[in-house]
């Protein structure tokens, strides 16, 4: 068994910098509302300053013995964790139910000069993993190769067993060996761990995990980390490529051709919900009465003022999660790195690639660029990853190959008919109807204005029409849609555990059904509307083709129900 190892002593300053960050935006409040109508001679400094004194120790004791207390120790199948001041806990988590481990570098990290190690295991929640909050680079680095070697060892043992089985009399037991075997890779969760050491290759789980500590991300360490690599010795580095980075220029145009205009008008709507509190009583009553004798017009100037800021806004919180995008490879694991302030390196099994989904927003797609998202089965909260944020159109088809060969850029074969326009435009216009109604109440003859959006729903209607669709090539079912953007999403058949195939009886009298694909994550389910009979029973087919089966053609008579789930 090896020495306990310890955290970086810097883990001692982590309670204060969390309790700081927690207490800042209460202390502005408490501070602006303190000093309102007061001066600063009011404030008691004697007590303030006891009290922060006392704060701060007692925080930096709690961090001592916080760090004091954490340990972690690398056995022969597992990474041991000890942790806790009051109430102790012991983590075991054994290399062979190991996800991933992936190193991240938080604000606070990465000031330091730190990594944080999360490894996650089938079923584990978020924060409830193991997580080693400050090591240096090179620990990191170190307990990604020790779980490589360990991975290694097992599938060398996995591979001597066959091995032994057919050197003896029952050829039966070598059969059932190999069937298991080959079943195997297909499975989400790791092998068991219980295994002797030795050094080999490894198939689809152990693979994941073995790639995935190649990756070097820190430097190094002090004293233990020395003593273990004494102990065990590092693997030779495997292949590590670059597959892209994004220039600073190509992420400029990325940035504000995507608006997030959501997330930046729940900041601008936060800021004014405080506003109330920030602002000194005779400010924001100022304010409050001068916004009631606006006229309708100006309201107008000020909401397309607050979507310019709200779009500039989006632009730079794009650019801060994106900054230094870079895909590289390392053996057959592909890794995503990116952030300006939080830098984080987020690692995938291209075999554990559910879908893809190529989006092209409004803006982009006049230019011919789309932005490439992989979603993949894991533990982890973050299982959408991005994959390319800009990209011409006409290099999807070579970035899938080199990254995810399973998949293809197929063209859509089939498309709705011009008889079901309708269930595209109805909802849209009734929507818009709706608006309309409101403001004409509301506005008077102002709201008139507002009946534009009537048009504008119908060609949104007949623009969805025309861009949705469906291909089915081999074992892909590729389905494209359109909201505001245009999402063309490729799945493969065996990511898909159920199918509805939907239809009213006046649908069904026109010869048009719906079609629902139910995937591993929910949120990547996907689904089509008003497609020909023929079409949905054709992938109908190809979804209960067997292995070895030939598709059948398309029956005459759609499905006996108005849903049937497949």
């Amino acid at each position: 068994m090896n020495e306990p190892t310890r955290l970086h002593r810097l883990f001692i300053l982590f309670p204060l910098a969390d309790s700081v960050k927690s207490l800042i935006p209460i202390a502005a409040l408490v501070s602006i509302k303190f000093l309102n109508g007061k001066s600063l001679r009011d404030i008691p400094w004697y007590w303030l300053s006891a009290a922060i004194v006392i704060l701060v120790s007692l925080l930096l004791l709690y961090g001592y013995l916080k760090w004091k207390r954490f340990v972690y120790t690398l056995e022969e199948d597992k990474i041991l964790i000890r942790r806790g001041v009051l109430f102790r806990e012991e983590l075991s988590i054994y290399t062979g139910r190991i996800h991933s481990m992936n190193m991240e570098q938080p604000l606070l990290q990465r000031l330091l000069g730190l990594t944080q190690v999360r490894i996650e295991t089938p079923g584990k929640k978020e924060g409830g993993g193991g997580i080693l909050p400050a090591v240096t680079n090179s620990e990191g680095e170190r307990l990604q190769r020790w779980l490589r070697e360990q991975t290694r060892t097992r599938q060398d043992d996995i591979e001597v067993h066959p091995a032994a089985e057919s050197s003896g009399p029952s050829g039966q037991s070598l059969s059932v060996e190999s069937e298991s075997l080959s079943v195997e890779p297909e499975r989400p969760s790791v092998p068991s761990p219980e295994t002797p050491e030795a050094h080999g290759s490894v198939h689809h789980p152990s693979d994941e995990n073995r790639d995935f500590e190649r990756v070097p991300l820190m430097d190094s360490e002090s004293g233990a980390a020395g003593r273990e690599k004494a102990n065990h010795p590092i693997p030779a580095e495997e292949e590590r490529s670059t597959l892209l980075q994004l220039s600073s220029g190509r992420l400029l145009i990325a940035a504000l051709s995507s608006p997030n205009l959501s997330l930046a008008l729940a900041f601008v709507g936060g800021i004014a919900s405080f506003a109330d509190d920030l602002l000194p009583d005779r400010i924001y009553q100022s304010l409050f009465q001068s916004a009631g004798k606006l006229l309708p017009g100006s309201w107008i100037s000020i909401a397309a003022l607050a979507l310019i800021v709200s779009w500039l806004l989006s632009a730079v919180l794009y650019t801060i999660k994106y900054a230094g995008f870079t895909v590289e490879r390392f053996g057959k694991q592909i890794s995503v790195s990116c952030g300006l302030l939080e830098r984080n390196r987020l690692l995938f099994s291209p075999e554990r690639v559910l879908a893809i989904t190529v989006k092209e927003g409004v803006f982009r797609r006049w230019f011919g660029y789309a932005e490439v998202k992989v979603h993949v089965l894991t533990s982890e909260s973050e299982k959408h990853f991005m994959l390319h944020p800009l990209l011409k159109t006409g290099d999807i088809p070579a970035l899938l190959k080199r990254v995810t060969p399973q998949f293809s850029a197929q063209a859509i074969s089939a498309s709705p008919p011009p008889r079901a326009r309708w269930m595209y435009v109805r909802w849209k216009l009734a929507f818009a109807a709706a608006v309309s109604a409101a403001c004409i109440w509301y506005f008077d003859r102002l709201g008139l204005l507002s009946l534009l959006l009537l048009p504008l729903s119908f060609a949104w209607g007949l623009l969805s029409h025309r861009d949705s669709g469906l291909n089915v090539t081999g074992k892909q079912l590729t389905i494209r849609s359109r909201f505001i953007a245009m999402s063309t999403r490729y799945i493969r058949r065996p990511q898909i555990i159920a199918m509805e195939v939907s239809g009213t009886r006046r649908q069904r009298r026109k010869g048009l059904l719906s079609l629902q694909v139910k995937m591993i994550l929910s949120e990547i389910n996907e689904s089509l509307s008003g497609m020909e009979q023929q079409e949905i029973e054709a992938v109908r087919a190809w979804f209960q083709q067997k292995k070895g089966e030939t598709i059948t053609p398309a029956g005459q008579g759609g499905p006996t129900s108005s849903i049937e789930r497949l």
